[in-house]
């Protein structure tokens, strides 16, 4: 592809982004980020307009829409299901126009969250629904079982003899390595099938476990009414958004936080997440974070999102986890000059 090809791929793809989002303003931004006249970018929708990936919708803000393809299927439990051929069979075709990359992480991940759902779920019903225009491919999954979250805080007490609240669960998740299910799952499908998607949730029991979302209300509930009328309960839903030419592959995903030689022994957690109702400051915070952290290597602390952190929560994470497992490497990333002064503050004196 030529430089004038890219930039006029890079100008198409830029504007579709902004309408998608149902910008009023992509006019505007796609000329002043490309230097681009006004004319043009009119060009351009209408280029797409024929092209059959644009089209006038009068009840959108932007006044356009990206042309969709969408699909449903729905699956019944008391059948013998196997993930390998329903994506075979069913997802791979609905698959039109993405990259090798794509169609290999679709493969993995989809195959993943079915079988989650097949073996964990205990439900009669699930459903999936895939949704695709030029840009993106959306996925669901969600049956009618008991609820991961639930599952989770069931196997946490059994664990710990304490009982565990839904935000308990979904910190769990994002640690990876955990299974309500040890004999047959090594606990790492959910961490690894979220770091290959563009966007990934999990909605079950109104709480919501996410990575890469901006905007994960919106991206939840319009799948939500894909499956209004299909189930009378929705147990666990997840949903997944990959770009339909990614050039991301399997294998750089996985020597992120498992190379090959090592294993599993990179995770990283987004602190503001898992402190629900407020920033980082007790013990007891600290400690549910820490819990089977001794199991990692590597653990990225991201405080993205945090104004302050609390002595005591930072004192049992870096003085007194850190003393307690020396070859574990705990890195504070995203974290403002408050968070870093105290991460010293407790530091100090430090062997």
């Amino acid at each position: 592809m030529s430089f004038q090809e890219e930039k006029r791929e890079s100008i198409k793809r830029y504007m579709l982004e902004e309408i998608r989002k149902d910008d009023t303003e992509f006019i505007r931004k796609s000329m002043e980020n490309f230097a681009i006249s006004v004319t043009t970018v009119k060009r351009y929708i209408k280029d797409c307009i024929e092209d059959g990936i644009l089209e006038e919708a009068a009840d959108r803000e932007s006044g356009y829409k990206l042309v969709s393809f969408s699909k449903d299927f729905t699956y019944q439990c008391k059948e013998q299901l196997l993930e390998d051929r329903i994506f075979y069979t069913d997802i791979l075709p609905c698959l039109k126009d993405v990259s090798d990359e794509a169609r290999q992480i679709w493969g993995y991940v989809y195959t993943e969250i079915m079988n989650n759902a097949i073996e964990h779920a205990k439900g009669e019903t699930i459903c999936c629904h895939v949704k695709q225009d030029f840009l993106y491919t959306e996925i669901s999954v969600t049956d009618d079982g008991v609820g991961i979250f639930h599952n989770i805080m069931n196997s946490l007490k059994e664990r710990t003899g304490q009982d565990a609240v839904k935000e308990d669960a979904i910190l769990e998740l994002y640690k990876g390595k955990f299974t309500s299910d040890r004999s047959c799952h090594s606990g790492e499908g959910i961490f690894f099938s979220s770091k290959m998607m563009r966007e990934f949730a999990i909605w079950s029991d109104n709480a919501i476990y996410s990575y890469g979302c901006y905007e994960k209300e919106r991206l939840i509930q319009s799948h939500l009414l894909a499956y209004y009328t299909k189930l009378l309960n929705i147990g666990t839903m997840v949903v997944m958004k990959l770009e339909n030419q990614t050039n991301r592959k399997l294998k750089e995903v996985f020597d992120m936080y498992a190379p090959i030689e090592e294993g599993f022994i990179h995770t990283v957690i987004p602190v503001k997440e898992v402190c629900p109702y407020g920033e980082p400051i007790a013990r007891s915070q600290a400690r549910r974070i820490l819990y089977r952290l001794e199991e990692f290597r590597k653990v990225e602390l991201d405080f993205g999102g945090v104004d302050f952190m609390g002595q005591g929560f930072a004192d049992e994470v870096f003085r007194v986890f850190q003393n307690k497992h020396p070859d574990i490497e705990l890195i504070p990333v995203n974290a403002n000059e408050s968070v870093l002064g105290m991460v010293h503050h407790v530091t100090a004196g430090m062997r």
